[in-house]
C-alpha cells in the first residue's frame, strides 16, 4: 500500500514541478544533453520527449549517421546521430543512448540519438561566450559554465532544416 502512495506522491511532484516549468520564463533554462563527447543545449519548446532509444530499423542505403526508423507511440521517426552527424564520432552502437524527439510543429518526424540527458540548466548560471567563426546556422550561442564546462546551445528547428540533414540517403 505504502508504494502505491509513494508512486502517487512522486506523480503529483511531478505534475507540479512541470506546471511550475511551464510558467517560468522559457528562456531561462535550457534541456543539456551531450553528444559526441560535447555539452549542448536546446530550448524545452523546440523537442517533444525525451525516450530510451527503442528498436531501429535500419534504412538501406542511407548514410552513417542516419542510423534508422524508431516507432515510438505508433510514430515513425527518423533517426540521425548526432555526434556521427557533426562527424565528431562514429555512430553510437545500441545502448543507453536517448532520442530527442523533434517537436512536430516543424514538419519532419525526426529524432536525434544522443550518448545522455543531462536535465535542465539555468543560463543565470552561464556565461555567454563570443561566437566562434564559422559556427553551423543551426548553432544560437555559446556558454561556459562555472566548472569551465563549455555548452553550446542549437537551434532544432534549423538544424533538421539543413539540406544535408535531410539528405540521409546516399
Amino acid at each position: 500500500m505504502q508504494d502505491k502512495q509513494s508512486l502517487r506522491e512522486f506523480q503529483t511532484q511531478l505534475a507540479d514541478k512541470l506546471k511550475l516549468a511551464q510558467t517560468a520564463d522559457p528562456a531561462s533554462s535550457k534541456l543539456g544533453f551531450v553528444a559526441g563527447g560535447r555539452n549542448w543545449l536546446v530550448n524545452l519548446d523546440q523537442i517533444n520527449e525525451v525516450v530510451t532509444v527503442p528498436g531501429l530499423t535500419e534504412a538501406p542505403w542511407a548514410r552513417p549517421w542516419f542510423v534508422g526508423v524508431a516507432s515510438v507511440r505508433g510514430a515513425l521517426y527518423g533517426c540521425t546521430d548526432l555526434a556521427a552527424f557533426l562527424g565528431l564520432a562514429e555512430p553510437m552502437p545500441a545502448g543507453e543512448s536517448r532520442l530527442l524527439l523533434v517537436h512536430p510543429r516543424f514538419g519532419v518526424n525526426a529524432a536525434i540519438r544522443i550518448e545522455r540527458a543531462l536535465g535542465l540548466r539555468a543560463l543565470s548560471d552561464l556565461s555567454p561566450l563570443p561566437m566562434p567563426e564559422n559556427t553551423a546556422p543551426w548553432e544560437i550561442s555559446h556558454w561556459r559554465a562555472g566548472d569551465e564546462q563549455s555548452w553550446v546551445e542549437i537551434s532544432m528547428q534549423q538544424l533538421v532544416a539543413q539540406p544535408d540533414f535531410l539528405e540521409a540517403g546516399q
